[in-house]
């Protein structure tokens, strides 16, 4: 795998989106330095951003070890993960993907002969099994996993569709932004 063209990121985004960008993407809280460091700008620039993203309520700082850490604010990403499944999606083509990853999902149980997700995975240790089937097990677990994410987000947005377009709608806006 080929390094990223930190120069050509540099150019197509500024420095405060880049620390954006890098905190929508972490697994763990991380530093101010650590953040800085990975979107390539100053401390004070990723300082100064991670204020601004927790006023926005689109961060959240958390303290580990002593540490002041941050993080993105989880219940903002699944509020526009929703607002954007609607805005992109009508009802019909919502229902649609529903049905589609439940399907999925049910195909995963029969071909494992398994009920949740946990079963499949204890299958790894439970059984003798060669390395390729261990490998078919973990990226079936993976798309499971995946696929119950898109269904929950799926089901949000279909519970959430009818308000949100209707305030849409009354608003005169073609979607609803949640600032």
């Amino acid at each position: 795998m080929s390094e990223p063209n930190v120069e050509a990121w540099k150019e197509e985004y500024s420095g405060r989106k880049r620390v954006r960008m890098v905190v929508e993407i972490l697994d763990e809280p991380e530093t101010v330095a650590s953040i800085a460091d990975r979107a390539d700008v100053a401390w004070a620039t990723a300082d100064s951003e991670l204020e601004t993203l927790m006023a926005e309520n689109k961060a959240e700082e958390h303290t580990v070890d002593g540490q002041t850490k941050y993080a993105p604010n989880p219940v903002q990403i699944l509020i526009e993960e929703v607002l954007d499944l609607i805005n992109e999606n009508s009802r019909d083509e919502l229902e649609s993907v529903l049905v589609e990853h439940t399907a999925q999902v049910e195909s995963l149980r029969e071909e494992y002969e398994v009920e949740t997700l946990s079963e499949l995975r204890n299958k790894l240790v439970e059984e003798n099994l060669s390395t390729e089937e261990m490998r078919a097990i973990r990226n079936a677990a993976s798309t499971w996993e995946t696929l119950e994410t898109e269904i929950r987000l799926s089901k949000h947005a279909l519970q959430l569709y009818t308000d949100v377009t209707q305030l849409s709608d009354s608003d005169g806006d073609e979607g609803l932004a949640i600032a």
